[in-house]
């Protein structure tokens, strides 16, 4: 009985002197796609029996039309938590995933974001791109925090400090967008996929012509002379494009309206290190800034 009594003791003392050791069970997540997972681990940071898993690989992109493979569902059956974006991007959602897993939680993290509506109905009408803007990232990000808390309640106060951190870098980030679009001269822009929908609403520039309006689908010798008519009209600087844009149909689209060709990451592929997304973006500002700011 002494020895069970100076064990509990001994129990007492290190929870006294180690307040912050948690006694949490494991908690695994499992991010959908690269923007996701950086949000995530982010807001996870070190807190100890917590993992965050990629589940596309980070080379791949956008999960348009994606199929889960045998070792997607893997990663899904041993999950605790299915971190997504949502909106229809992942098309996947819902039965596959419950198949795979039945009591997994899933969040689509842009349901917090408010909506931008898409041309021509896809994904029910809502652009799904809502994390290519710091000020929706921020949204999202608060989003993962509360669902972290709530499947761990014990590492809480821990997973909101993490997103209080990141979440006034992603400020500061927004910032400097709102900083650098005072002294933009043009507005319009012209890109290759339709992901910069809400970084336009959010910094006041305008989109006027998209290039692929269905990925994997380039447009026609009429369609690239429309578009270029389009630049030219409106003065737009540059043609803007993405790491995974044909460069064959952009230099033909660039070189009959006789613009640059610019590039902008929708952070969609890269690196996985936490500061990843801030770096794309901020890479991404200094080409708008140079592309509109010019007479």
């Amino acid at each position: 009985m002494r020895r069970h009594r100076g064990a509990a003791a001994v129990l007492c003392l290190l929870a006294l002197a180690f307040p912050s050791i948690s006694v949490a069970s494991p908690l695994r997540v499992l991010a959908s796609f690269l923007p996701m997972y950086l949000f995530t681990v982010n807001v996870v940071g070190d807190t100890p029996g917590v993992t965050v898993d990629l589940m596309l690989p980070a080379s791949l992109g956008c999960p348009h039309d994606y199929a889960l493979t045998p070792g997607d569902m893997r990663k899904i059956a041993s999950a605790d938590l299915f971190i997504a974006n949502g909106l229809g991007m992942e098309e996947f959602l819902g039965a596959p995933v419950r198949k795979a897993n039945p009591g997994i939680r899933i969040v689509e993290t842009a349901a917090a974001v408010p909506p931008v509506g898409v041309e021509g109905g896809g994904h029910g009408g809502v652009n799904p791109h809502a994390w290519v803007s710091p000020k929706s990232a921020i949204l999202q990000v608060q989003a993962i925090e509360r669902a972290l808390s709530e499947s761990s309640p014990a590492d809480a106060t821990r997973f909101r400090a993490n997103a209080d951190v990141y979440a006034r870098r992603l400020a500061a980030l927004s910032a400097e967008y709102e900083g650098a679009a005072v002294g933009f001269r043009r507005r319009d822009i012209v890109t290759f996929h339709n992901v910069f929908a809400y970084l336009a609403r959010d910094y006041g520039l305008r989109v006027v012509g998209e290039v692929e309006t269905i990925p994997g689908q380039e447009p026609s010798a009429g369609e690239i002379r429309k578009l270029a008519a389009v630049i030219r009209e409106k003065g737009v600087p540059a043609l803007f494009v993405g790491p995974d844009s044909p460069p064959r149909v952009a230099g033909m689209i660039a070189r009959e309206a006789g613009v640059p060709v610019r590039m902008l990451d929708p952070v969609a592929t890269g690196s996985t290190a936490p500061s990843a997304y801030e770096e794309a973006m901020r890479r991404n500002l200094r080409t708008l800034a140079e592309a509109l700011s010019r007479p």
